[in-house]
């Protein structure tokens, strides 16, 4: 048997103004949050004895697990003070009884690893420790992994000229004992890692899928984007969706439950409609997420961008590539923003943003 620690308590400063409403855990993936893959990939794999830290915006995450069913799966840790993503490793290791071996996920990571063939080559390596390696196309940002035969020898912190395009990919299995060795506050990759390789053998699982960390708005979009190519090529419309006959749809596309969308409305490929949106006549979207309970009204042009939550966005507006309208925010009829426009949460827009790039606070 094994334990399984995901850590989901950190903040995602580099998705403001989403995540200053969202916790990055619960980022919907083609309207399904990063955290309920990882769980529902650990219950399918028979991991029962699931461990969930937890810091900020603890409340929403615990909310999100009540409403489907999932609370009675996890046991709850809420950290009382930043441990960075080690030192949570220790706290529940003291607390709890923990199987001899212990799976650690990021909670804010994607991928779709098969969790038992990791855990067979865990077994097969008989090492102390293993870390899940990917390949990424600039692996600058990450900690970047070096082996020799399956064994790790040596993870750089995002070093300016890679020696290899194999990262560290967010997710181990380390033996329950080596957690006596992490200090509050620290860092796994930083801290914890370094200090494990003095003295013992870690292994690493190359994984070869897909795999993203949703750290910048970009990422976030081309990762639904990839999901959304390889889960629903012909596209997706929920049962319960109201589409007007006289509307175009041009696949992929995802629509979820309870959308409606009006007639003459042209849904391009790559757009992501999520629960209880609506979509006036006449209205233009394409490579973008719409999340729950967004309004959308007339002849509206929207490209490349995000929309968050219960947005009611009006009639005649121009949206174009790289803008962020956060949580509740209202336009005015008739209204531009112009590129990469990032627009707080709550705030009511009622005159053009010709700037490009500009934040309205």
């Amino acid at each position: 048997m094994v334990s399984a620690i995901v850590l989901a308590g950190g903040y995602a400063t580099r998705l403001r103004p989403l995540s200053l409403t969202k916790p990055k855990a619960l980022f919907p993936i083609l309207n399904k949050p990063i955290l309920g893959y990882i769980l529902e990939s650990l219950i399918n794999s028979d991991v029962s004895d699931i461990y969930l830290s937890l810091r900020v915006m603890a409340d929403k995450i615990i909310d999100y697990l009540k409403d489907t069913s999932m609370l009675d799966k996890v046991k709850i840790e809420v950290e009382s003070e930043p441990l960075g993503d080690a030192g949570p490793l220790k706290l529940i290791s003291q607390k709890y009884n923990l199987d001899d071996d212990v799976l650690v996920i990021y909670g804010d990571i994607y991928s779709e690893i098969n969790i038992k063939s990791l855990l067979d080559f865990y077994y097969k390596k008989s090492c102390d420790a293993v870390v899940v390696g990917t390949e990424v196309e600039d692996p600058r940002r990450y900690g970047v992994l070096y082996t020799e035969n399956d064994v790790l020898v040596e993870l750089i912190e995002k070093p300016k000229k890679p020696i290899s395009n194999l990262i560290n990919g967010g997710v181990y299995i380390f033996k329950k004992d080596l957690f006596k060795l992490v200090e509050t506050p620290s860092s796994i990759s930083k801290d914890f890692l370094p200090k494990l390789l003095r003295t013992k053998s870690i292994s690493v699982y190359k994984y070869h899928g897909i795999w993203a960390d949703i750290g910048v708005p970009d990422d976030y979009l081309r990762l639904n984007f990839e999901v959304l190519v390889q889960k629903y090529p012909k596209g997706y419309i929920n049962s319960s969706a109201k589409v007007s006959e006289k509307s175009t749809l041009i696949p992929p596309y995802y629509i979820g439950s309870k959308n409606v969308i009006g007639e003459d409305a042209y849904i391009t490929s790559n757009t992501i409609l999520g629960n209880d949106v609506e979509i006036g006549k006449g209205t233009y979207i394409s490579e973008s997420i719409l999340m729950n309970k967004v309004q959308v009204k007339e002849y509206t042009y929207i490209s490349g961008s995000i929309i968050a939550d219960k947005t009611k966005i009006g009639r005649w507006n121009h949206i174009l590539d790289g803008s962020i309208l956060g949580e509740e925010v209202i336009t005015s009829d008739g209204v531009l923003i112009n590129r990469r426009t990032i627009i707080l949460p709550n705030k009511e827009v009622k005159e053009h943003v010709y700037d490009k790039g500009k934040i309205i606070l």
